[in-house]
């Protein structure tokens, strides 16, 4: 129903400043079951802006065909296609249908891509009834009129914008909205002006006629490439200050139609916004890979900016130069048009500066986004930048969204988190930082407890391939047992030294660090690679792990590769810190020209591969959060993907060598952590056990 949008309320918009489309009329397109208008100019520019609400439109059944009355001058690509719309409208729905349907349901970005052809195409199908007004010698028909009704309620939407994409995106125009449900004599009387259009009643009409009569008669008119008058305010804003202000993206800012985020199988996303919201808009978001963290985060933005009615300010913060690449993807489907202004730089001062400067000048209903590294997001001047924006703005709102928010829990944000930010949401599949109790704490302090969980038992099958674990143990030479040996006796003293084990100990870190890489670089793990790729057919979409804690490792690997002549990348910080030239890396692996990935650390978080198919981990840490995000990214859903498959190498001593040695039994033992964490949600789950059993019947019986 029209009055269930919450959005859907009597209001003057100004245009382009304020979003009339994401409002009112997309809205208005999805509740409708009859849609009228009369316009002076038509293009199919309004099916580009209003995409999401035509596709839901004319999904369903039981609603009438669109019904617009325009003038007679048409535009000459929209002319070409409704000429060839009305000759040969099978020929129309053939060709057409297969590029803007999917399935049975019509898809809102095909029908934005197309927009030329959806209006041939529903022109041809009947979905869309056009007449020609055609007015008396010397008059003008110039009207700007929509109206919408469920058959119980209707909306009149009438101003100065026309049924045209500049409309909407470029001209200063202004739209009155109106509401049977809260006074219906000014709807009323706007029906009567589209009825009496549509008949040709009115002194200045000499007829009103089907476009088809329109077409055999000869009675359009080639109308000039663009509507004038837009083209005129075009120019005049790019002469004055108005350009600079013209907000970016935010007149859309809408949630996508085709996502089911209340119901159906990903109506968890609907949960943890709700348990969001319940919790005063403050909270963290446990959810596996896959399960839609960033679409949700977007959702309770959008949300919350609706709530709101003076300038909001979305502000994302990741950890990696990947993720933000890949927010930013994301933000442009929601409508934003996301900056990301560097840190410490004049440009991304400049970018920071003219986004607030938007804010400022359009005030109401304005969005601007940011996305940042964390380190950014840290500086002092970009916090003080923001502060005195909210300071000088007391209507202005501002959200956080920091992404991996486990990454935040160290003393450079929580020494300067930015208290004055209001809106606070976390997203982690792992938020509480291992070995970190208090940096938690302080974490979780700031953005709020976890307020939703959704785990990877409950996103295999839904929105992550299921998967087999298997794992491989090497063994140490004696010299590495005996180094192992040596730090750890190091570790045992310096711990009971101080009565306890001490995080912040750095001295500690960096014996555990030196311990830790005994383990992740021993020799056998390289003959070990050897064996394994020479055993396989032409991998593809694999993912090899290597140890950031020695670059010699990876470079090994490497080798191992190119004997066997397998086209690999390496992805790296070096390059992650090349946006465009990360993003030609994984589009290359996604195709398959690429056939393996060699990683440290940057693919652990976030980055969305998901043709990626099979991992190797040659190394790993003792760090559980690294463990969750290096299966997560393999186990999500591509075309063709059944299943995914890990396998895990351990570096173990022999066990005749370090028999009842209780410190190199610790060792192990943590390492089976792993092993069991993995092989809980595998395929062969109980393999696994059952090897974990034999593991313990050697070395701790």
């Amino acid at each position: 129903m029209l009055r269930d949008e919450p959005t859907l309320r009597p209001r003057l918009y100004r245009l382009p400043a304020e979003p009339l489309a994401a409002d009112i009329l997309v809205p208005a397109f999805r509740q409708s079951t009859s849609v009228r208008g009369a316009f002076g100019w038509f293009s199919a520019g309004w099916i580009h802006n209003l995409a999401p609400g035509l596709a839901s439109f004319i999904a369903r059944d039981h609603v009438q065909p669109i019904e617009f009355t325009i003038a007679p001058a048409i535009f000459p690509h929209e002319r070409a296609a409704l000429e060839h719309a009305v000759a040969s409208p099978e020929e129309v729905v053939r060709r057409v249908e297969k590029e803007i349907l999917a399935a049975s349901r019509p898809d809102a970005g095909a029908l934005a891509n197309h927009a030329i052809d959806c209006l041939a195409w529903m022109v041809a199908t009947d979905r869309l009834l056009l007449s020609i007004a055609i007015p008396t010698p010397g008059a003008n028909y110039h009207p700007k009129i929509w109206l919408f009704s469920d058959g119980h309620d209707s909306v009149a939407v009438r101003g100065s914008a026309n049924a045209t994409g500049r409309a909407y995106e470029a001209a200063i125009e202004h739209m009155d909205v109106d509401c049977t449900w809260v006074s219906d004599c000014r709807v009323r009387a706007a029906k009567e002006m589209v009825d009496d259009w549509a008949a040709g009643r009115d002194p200045v009409l000499e007829r009103t006629v089907p476009l088809p009569v329109a077409l055999r008669e000869r009675l359009l008119q080639l109308a000039p490439a663009t509507p004038p008058e837009q083209a005129s305010y075009r120019r005049a804003a790019q002469q004055t200050e108005l350009s600079m202000a013209e907000p970016r993206g935010q007149r859309i800012f809408a949630i996508p139609e085709e996502l089911q985020w209340r119901l159906g199988r990903y109506s968890h996303q609907g949960e943890a916004v709700g348990a969001w919201e319940t919790a005063g808009r403050r909270g963290v978001l446990s959810m596996a890979t896959g399960a839609g963290k960033t679409i949700t985060a977007l959702i309770c933005a959008y949300r919350a900016r609706q709530e709101h009615e003076g300038p909001f300010l979305l502000v994302v913060s990741a950890p990696t130069t990947a993720l933000v690449l890949q927010w930013s993807s994301e933000c442009a489907r929601f409508g934003l048009t996301p900056l990301n202004p560097g840190p410490g730089t004049a440009t991304g001062k400049d970018v920071i500066g003219n986004a607030l400067h938007r804010l400022h000048s359009h005030r109401a209903g304005t969005v601007e986004c940011f996305i940042v590294t964390n380190d950014a997001l840290v500086t002092r001047s970009f916090q003080e930048t923001l502060r005195h924006a909210r300071e000088t703005m007391p209507d202005l709102s501002i959200m956080l969204v920091g992404d991996e928010v486990h990454s935040l829990g160290t003393p450079s944000f929580l020494d300067r988190s930015p208290e004055f930010i209001e809106l606070r949401l976390g997203l982690s599949a792992t938020p509480v930082r291992q070995y970190d109790e208090d940096g938690t704490g302080e974490l979780l302090s700031y953005f709020g407890d976890v307020v939703y969980e959704f785990g990877l038992d409950r996103a295999i099958g839904l929105c992550l391939v299921p998967y087999d674990y298997f794992f491989d143990i090497v063994h140490l030479e004696s010299d590495e047992v005996g180094e192992f040996r040596q730090i750890s006796e190091r570790i045992s003293r310096r711990v009971a030294a101080a009565g306890g084990f001490n995080a912040r100990d750095t001295a500690l870190k960096t014996l555990l660090i030196r311990r830790r890489e005994v383990l992740e670089n021993a020799q056998a793990k390289v003959e070990f690679l050897e064996n394994i790729v020479s055993q396989m057919r032409l991998p593809r979409h694999l993912l090899i792990y290597t140890t950031s804690k020695n670059p010699q490792q990876m470079d090994t690997a490497a080798r191992v590769l190119d004997e066997r002549g397998i086209a690999y990348s390496r992805v790296t910080q070096t390059e992650s810190s090349n946006k465009s030239r990360l993003a030609n890396i994984l589009d290359s692996f996604s195709r398959g020209d690429i056939e393996v990935l060699l990683a440290k650390k940057v693919l652990d978080e976030g980055v969305d591969i998901p043709q990626a198919k099979e991992a190797i981990l040659l190394s790993s840490s003792t760090v559980e959060r690294e463990w969750v995000q290096r299966r997560g990214r393999i186990l999500r859903q591509a075309p063709g993907k059944t299943h995914a498959i890990v396998r895990d190498v351990l570096a173990l001593p022999p066990p005749t060598d370090i028999r009842y040695e209780d410190l190199m039994l610790s060792a192990i033992s943590r390492e089976l952590d792993r092993v069991r964490a993995f092989g809980r949600y595998a395929r062969n789950a109980r393999d696994v056990l059952t090897a974990i059993q034999e593991i313990h019947r050697v070395y701790f019986d």
